[in-house]
């Protein structure tokens, strides 16, 4: 028995699926052990993923699902993500303060769970919709970053101002052009510049309009900056890089490397890790990321 991620296509039809799939509205739509039927196809086409799990076969050991965040949780907390986003860039300043409020509260949710369950970054790893994206990697972000802070041993203090950094980290996408942000294929260098003021835009926002923690506007402006300063916007480097930054920049480079996204089909988990290994101490802080490999060396 073996299980894989593979690109959702035509070769997928008769296979058995090895995760549930969700709708928009977190809805099941697929359980897990379903075979893929022609029908079946189109809908989870529609829904907007474009890779799924597939097993062999299935046995009473085999639980892709028994992921340490709820079932429930999964399903919907990227809908309550989106819905605080939509009302932090309210023009409404009592709609923003509700927004900080509900992104307190789910902060502090997930840092419960990932508190009391979390053991490995496999117990994350999920598949997104395209329409989704930005607000289930940001969660995915958000307990990779826990568990680095964890491993660190951030009082909770620490903890919950990075579960808010994480949270907000690529706020800023929004503001992006969706036509570039979904283009199939390499983006040019004009549209990579363009996506690249996702971080600016964030820190303006979040700065000036929401009136956030200085920390939590720091790392939207900052999680693509690298430890050897080959990063943006600014070209920091070495400590001059917020710790909260450095290890989001980590957390959202694995997520975004394992996920299949329009310019770039996904890589595998040891493609990431490996990648990671290999820039340690170059674009990424070499304590974060071995603090982070402890996770996978259990």
């Amino acid at each position: 028995m073996s299980a894989q991620v593979v690109t959702l296509n035509q070769d997928a039809i008769g296979k058995k699926l090895g995760q549930r799939l969700y709708n928009s509205k977190g809805g099941l739509l697929l359980g897990t052990g379903t075979e893929i039927k022609e029908f079946h196809f189109s809908h989870i086409q529609q829904v907007g993923y474009k890779s799924i799990y597939i097993v062999d076969e299935l046995d009473a050991g085999m639980d892709l699902n028994g992921h340490i965040i709820s079932e429930k949780t999964r399903a919907t907390t990227p809908i309550e993500l989106k819905k605080i986003y939509q009302k932090l860039t309210s023009p409404s300043k009592i709609t923003i303060s509700d927004g900080k409020k509900d992104l307190n509260e789910l902060a502090d949710s997930l840092l419960r769970q990932v508190n009391h369950r979390l053991e490995s970054p496999l117990d994350i790893l999920d598949l997104k919709r395209q329409e989704d994206y930005l607000y289930q990697h940001a969660i995915n972000v958000t307990a990779y970053s826990i568990l680095i802070g964890q491993s660190l041993q951030y009082h909770q203090m620490k903890l919950f101002d990075l579960a808010l950094s994480a949270l907000l980290h690529d706020f800023g996408m929004q503001f992006i052009d969706q036509e570039i942000l979904n283009k199939p294929g390499e983006l040019d260098e004009s549209e990579y510049e363009e996506v690249k003021k996702h971080t600016d835009l964030g820190f303006q926002h979040l700065s000036r309009k929401c009136f956030m923690k200085g920390i939590v506007s720091a790392v939207a402006l900052q999680h693509h900056e690298r430890y050897d300063g080959s990063g943006y916007p600014k070209g920091m480097s070495g400590d001059d890089v917020h710790e909260y930054s450095r290890i989001i920049a980590v957390c959202d480079f694995y997520d975004a490397y394992t996920s299949d996204r329009p310019h770039r089909q996904l890589h595998s988990i040891e493609e990431a890790v490996g990648y990671l290994m290999a820039h340690s101490g170059l674009e990424f802080d070499p304590n974060v990321v071995r603090n982070f490999m402890k996770y996978f060396n259990q």
